[in-house]
């Protein structure tokens, strides 16, 4: 999909019938109201209209060109939908809505009275430029009148010049918005948000969080019931953007890729379905459109099933005391005691694992000083499950040790290594403190609020993608850092930025996804006491700002 709305992240056949490995049975049709430019982006006016966004139609002027695609400014067309699904005297909208930039994706209320829409950010006649010169997208909201106009155009609350906020959705209830954002303390470079809608205006935004979100672009978020529709083009797609679909009630399952035909080696995406009719429509720029993106009609002849998953949760507690017990480890295991996934319990000292339906499985719990405890258990065949388990610890033989000339053996005693490292440690692993094991590399360290990676960051992380070739087994997870100065809400974010910066480059070199993760620390793990009332120099803040590679396991 092209770049059609000047902004730095986001908007940059006859019937076809087919499935595959996704979920969903579906039968499209590329529409005849598409153009040899760009067509796509649509929403539901009532049950009988659609709304879409197509350039400017008419004689060409130069300055009602955009110079990234020669093509014109977006506008939104609106037209009758016949009964087989195509669409008919495609008109441009009246009112305040076109302006001389873009606008694109909408969505309106039941009534048809309110609607949510995306534009550059254009308003009072002011166009916003953030500070490398780039008008980003804002989200706005209007009043449809008797005669079909959009009046009373007002942007969001928590639009803002220096990342863009777009892509609108509704709740079946009306009472979330929900939308796409590069705001800070996301997930990747764009996400799906939320925010709620209330008779005073709008509350906080709310980012969907890890189970949606994914280090790529997510966007185009639709909601059907409690099926939330969006596009992403995340590792493990087709090609290009493609159309996923999740829970938002009750338990979240993994995002599950939608059959083709929807889904191509192309880009798709903006999925609407209606709700009764199970009919809808998407975008894609595949082979054999009229254009760079057409609009195709679709019809849902099975519905989406999702994986039958459930989610084991519960706490660590001391078995004399009941005290919580937070640091932890649990450690999810199969029948035959393959380590599936791990966690460190935080203060809550709770943990949650996903878990498939109709399985076997081992649950241990580990702290230092306490003896391991473990629990067999069998999962049920009911969908979305939530399975509560208390792990109880007692104390073991090894106890705390005060005396400082018994702490060498103290050490020994915690030294519990990850599973996999041999007992002779190869010269690429160093030993950073009891029980933690790191890559052998010299620190990636980063510019003042920088998540860049320089040619020296580079160099040193092609010698973890070596190592983790040489360790095929290796899984590690890579902990950015930052220093004191700036807030801790804004070092924590940009610490994620960082980690996700590198992440991303190891996976780029060949890495499986699922052997490296990364996390942000942000100020509250200094290595010096550089805190915020200490004067240090500039060599001692930098040693902060770093990542360090921590090894999992083998």
């Amino acid at each position: 999909m092209k770049k059609y709305i000047v902004t730095v992240l986001l908007l940059t056949i006859g019937f076809v019938h087919a499935q595959d490995d996704g979920v969903g049975k579906y039968t499209i049709k590329n529409l005849e109201v598409n153009t040899e430019n760009s067509d796509f982006g649509t929403s539901f006016h009532g049950t009988d209209k659609l709304v879409f966004a197509s350039p400017r139609r008419g004689f060409r002027v130069v300055r009602d060109v955009w110079e990234q695609n020669g093509q014109r400014f977006l506008d939104l067309y609106e037209g009758i939908i016949e009964d087989g699904g195509e669409v008919r005297n495609a008109l441009r909208l009246k009112g305040e809505v076109n302006s001389k930039y873009h606008e694109a994706d909408a969505v309106f209320t039941k009534d048809g009275k309110t609607v949510y829409f995306t534009r550059d950010n254009y308003y009072n006649k002011r166009l916003g430029i953030d500070n490398s010169g780039w008008t980003n997208l804002a989200m706005f909201k209007a009043t449809v009148n008797d005669k079909g106009e959009w009046i009373n155009i007002i942007p969001m609350p928590f639009n803002n010049v220096e990342y863009s906020v777009g892509h609108p959705a509704l709740s079946d209830d009306e009472k979330t918005l929900y939308f796409t954002s590069d705001m800070p303390g996301g997930e990747g470079d764009t996400d799906l948000w939320k925010v709620q809608v209330n008779q005073s205006g709008f509350g906080n935004p709310e980012n969907l969080g890890s189970k949606i979100n994914s280090p790529a672009k997510d966007w185009f978020p639709y909601v059907d019931g409690d099926v939330l529709y969006f596009a992403s083009d995340r590792w493990g797609g087709k090609g290009g953007m493609d159309v996923y679909a999740t829970r938002i009630e009750g338990f979240t399952p993994k995002p599950a890729l939608l059959n083709a035909p929807i889904n191509s080696a192309a880009d798709d995406y903006a999925f609407i379905i209606n709700k009764e009719t199970r009919k809808g429509y998407f975008s894609s720029n595949r082979e054999g459109g009229k254009g760079d993106d057409d609009i195709y009609s679709l019809t849902e002849e099975e519905p989406i099933t999702f994986e039958c998953i459930q989610l084991v949760m519960g706490e660590v507690r001391d078995k004399n005391t009941t005290d919580l017990l937070p640091g932890s480890e649990v450690i999810l295991s199969d029948k035959d005691g393959t380590i599936l996934q791990t966690a460190v319990v935080k203060d809550d000292a709770t943990f949650s694992f996903e878990v498939n339906c109709e399985t076997e499985y081992k649950l241990e719990g580990k702290k230092i000083g306490y003896t391991p405890q473990s629990k067999s258990f069998t999962t049920s065949n009911e969908a979305d499950k939530e399975l509560k388990l208390l792990i109880l610890l007692g104390k073991g033989d090894i106890d705390f040790i005060a005396d400082a000339d018994q702490q060498a053996t103290q050490d020994q005693r915690e030294d519990i290594k990850p599973e996999g490292l041999p007992d002779v440690l190869p010269e690429e692993i160093v030993r950073l403190a009891p029980g933690k094991y790191a890559v052998n590399i010299n620190p990636i360290y980063f510019e003042l609020n920088s998540s860049y990676l320089n040619k020296a960051a580079k160099d040193e992380l092609e010698k973890v993608v070596k190592l983790m070739n040489e360790y095929p087994k290796m899984v590690i997870e890579a902990g950015s850092h930052t220093d004191s100065r700036g807030i801790p809400g804004y070092n924590m974010w940009l610490s994620d930025r960082r980690a996700k910066s590198t992440v991303d480059y190891i996976i780029g070199r060949g890495i499986a996804p699922n052997r490296i993760t990364g996390k942000g620390f942000g100020e509250t793990q200094l290595v010096n006491g550089c805190t915020d009332d200490v004067e240090c120099t500039e060599a001692q803040h930098e040693k902060n700002r770093r990542t360090e590679f921590v090894i999992v396991r083998m």
